[in-house]
């Protein structure tokens, strides 16, 4: 049995000169080999999780040696795998006699964790460009020793053989995948279904206790290997399938080469389908029997085959699915382009009429605009007409009091003549006689 891991910074944080955020470990020791891959979140609320990450590894790797060496393997000899899931009802999941073995590992390797990064918080304050990337709430509840584990999220995963028995277990995302001759591919430890899109399980969870999924065996029967990805190579393949065609090469490149070489292709490779798929950092850790492998890769390379094949008929099958769509587009394609024709007359149309209205409007506008100027001129003379009239009555009050007053002076005038005249006849008149 061996063990080898490599970690890979992805294209993307290269590319924005962020950490990597993975972290992976394996060890091979007498009648021990073991490997182990966490993945720190990604989200800015998670600003340490590459210390999470590694943190949760070297923790593990520890446990596990206790572990291994505490255990009494009687208790799983004979034992076929068996598969526990995350969130498993709590008044079945004690039918599991091992339920509390694993259980208490899990514990340990969680508060310990707690324990570590607090540690490392206490003696890590915040730098400034932390305190630049952090919302004042984050910044806030860090150095009030809150939700600390927050800062440090990661995924975790783990496989293990010994001389007697095997177990994996994984909290988050990510795929622990098997190899062995029924059935070719697999996935020993169950999925977790409230790991979906950008939404993971984790370390840092209140409830990560609960949230472990795990499988083991005892029986003698060994997968020829335990592949562990990070999310990385899981969002760069999509299908499982996919995934299972990488790993069976890997298995070929085993089965011929030592682990140096392969860790070497392994180096190598990983950046480039980091550039060319996800752009996340990437880890990959193998647990493997090579003699298995060698004797099984044929078996291997038949389901690549059978699985090439199923996917070449799949892939006919979608071909002539989008055949028939494609035609169903064109007959909907010229409907529309003769729709599209109707509408470009009738806007050739309703444009010719638009700009006839149009000039029309705009000379009434015009016409209108004159009318108004004449208008306002008008107004304007008969405004200043009325003040000329209204001037001109005064005026003509003024002389017709003038007038009465001339009149008054000419009848005094008339009167004085008048007695004047009748006062020189009297006098005549006397003096004749």
């Amino acid at each position: 049995m061996e063990s080898i891991n490599h970690t890979c910074i992805g294209a993307s944080h290269i590319a924005e000169n962020k950490v990597c955020q993975d972290y992976s470990i394996s060890i091979n020791l007498d009648g021990l080999c073991a490997a182990v891959v966490s993945d720190g979140h990604g989200g800015k609320r998670y600003f340490r999780s590459d210390v999470g990450s590694e943190t949760a590894c070297k923790i593990t790797i520890d446990k596990i040696k206790e572990f291994v060496t505490y255990f009494d393997k009687n208790l799983i000899t004979g034992i076929p795998q068996t598969r526990c899931l995350a969130n498993y009802d709590p008044n079945n999941k004690h039918n599991d006699k091992l339920f509390p073995v694993f259980n208490q590992l899990f514990a340990s390797i969680v508060s310990t964790w707690y324990d570590q990064i607090e540690k490392h918080a206490k003696d890590n304050p915040l730098t400034q460009i932390e305190r630049e990337l952090c919302e004042s709430e984050w910044v806030n509840e860090f150095e009030n020793g809150v939700k600390i584990e927050k800062s440090y999220g990661c995924t975790l995963m783990a496989a293990v053989f010994t001389p007697d028995y095997w177990f994996a277990f994984h909290i988050g995302d990510g795929k622990i995948v098997s190899l062995q001759r029924q059935p070719a591919f697999d996935e020993p430890v169950p999925w977790d279904e409230n790991c979906f899109l950008n939404k993971t399980t984790s370390l840092c969870d209140s409830d990560a206790l609960n949230e472990f999924r795990y499988c083991y065996c005892g029986d003698g029967s060994f997968p020829d290997a335990l592949f562990l990805g990070s999310d990385g190579l899981d969002d760069t393949f999509v299908s499982n399938e996919n995934l299972a065609d990488f790993y069976i090469n890997i298995a070929k490149i085993l089965s011929e080469n030592t682990s140096d070489k392969v860790l070497a292709d392994i180096k190598e490779t990983l950046p480039n389908l980091s550039k060319r798929g996800s752009k996340d950092d990437m880890s990959l850790a193998i647990v493997f029997n090579r003699k298995g492998i060698i004797a099984n890769l044929e078996v291997y390379n038949k389901w690549k085959l059978q699985n090439l094949n199923t996917q070449i008929v799949e892939k006919q099958k979608y071909t002539q699915k989008i055949e028939a769509e494609k035609q169903r587009k064109i007959l909907e394609y010229e409907s529309v382009k003769t729709h599209k024709s109707i509408k470009e007359t009738e806007i050739a149309q309703l444009t010719a009429e638009y700009e006839t209205l149009k000039k029309e409007c705009n000379e009434t506008q015009s016409v209108m605009e004159r009318l108004k100027n004449f208008l306002t001129a008008k107004n304007q003379k008969i405004s200043s007409l009325e003040q000329s009239l209204d001037t001109a009555k005064d005026e003509l009050k003024k002389i017709e009091k003038e007038l009465d007053y001339s009149a008054q002076e000419v009848q005094a005038s008339e009167n004085e003549l008048y007695r004047e005249k009748t006062e020189l006849q009297e006098l005549i008149n006397k003096n004749v006689n």
